[in-house]
């Protein structure tokens, strides 16, 4: 018998990448209201699919992304080949958009990563449209 137990924090153990979500029918996880997440009480939902400013504001401001994007400036600085915040930079590309930073992105990089700190560009980076979307 398995039982399901909704969690109000989620710690580095529950960190995965991941196709899959469990979801109990009868819960709705917050994340996905924004991304049409079809109705869990119909065996074979319907899913719609819409675009919306919502979408992006959650995926920028939700506690998961705030999470994940400490989490990679967290690696980036267990990574990174030198201490300057050049080198944090390139690290933070490298991970998250697999290629170098080109020199305009560079020049962004470091103007926030001086006024909001590494955080805020990894969370830039995991909202980024090449990570997002495939072409």
């Amino acid at each position: 018998m398995a039982t399901y137990v909704p969690l109000d924090r989620h710690g580095p153990e529950t960190h995965r990448r991941s196709v899959y979500h469990h979801n109990a029918r009868a819960m709705v996880a917050d994340l996905f209201t924004e991304f049409d997440q079809p109705d869990c009480t119909f065996a074979a939902p319907k899913r719609a699919s819409t675009t919306s400013p919502l979408q992006a504001l959650t995926l920028l401001n939700h506690s998961f992304t705030v999470d994940m994007a400490e989490a990679l400036a967290g690696r980036v600085e267990a990574t990174a080949t030198g201490s300057d915040w050049k080198a944090r930079a390139e690290a933070a590309f490298r991970l998250a958009l697999l290629r170098p930073p080109g020199p305009d992105e560079l020049g962004s990089a470091e103007r926030l990563v001086q006024q909001h700190g590494l955080p805020a560009l990894c969370r830039a980076l995991l909202n980024a449209n090449e990570l997002l979307y495939l072409e």
